[in-house]
């Protein structure tokens, strides 16, 4: 027995005040996850790095089919998303994130290798 229309959600509307583009992507964020006691300890550039993390999630192709996996490179965050002139900064954000159980360093780059940093959500932040 298949679904009928009368069953069927309809597709979610971008509205307005939500997007320039109509076809653009979007980094969601619970309630649950934002009331958390793991997110209340995140400073404000910690929160906005998880936000642009997760646009970079949804906008990318899989990893060689890790679909959990993401990358966000120094020219990520640098040239694309305008972020953090201090680097030092970064580490520090992205340490905080790794901390509160939001993120997991999965590999990647050292400065003699020169790889891509490779990402994985977690969801630690829920025991924090």
């Amino acid at each position: 027995m298949g679904r009928t229309s009368r069953n069927k959600k309809p597709k979610y509307k971008i509205r307005n005040f939500e997007s320039g583009k109509t076809k653009d992507i979007f980094a969601t964020i619970y309630a649950d996850m934002i009331q958390s006691q793991a997110w209340k300890e995140l400073t404000n550039n910690a929160r906005v790095l998880y936000i642009y993390m997760k646009l970079q999630y949804y906008g990318q192709k899989p990893i060689n089919e890790m679909e959990d996996y993401f990358y966000f490179n120094k020219a990520m965050y640098t040239k694309t998303y305008k972020l953090y002139t201090n680097v030092g900064q970064f580490y520090k954000d992205r340490d905080l994130l790794v901390k509160n159980g939001f993120i997991e360093i999965v590999g990647g780059s050292t400065k003699t290798t020169r790889e891509k940093m490779i990402y994985r959500y977690s969801d630690k932040w829920k025991e924090f």
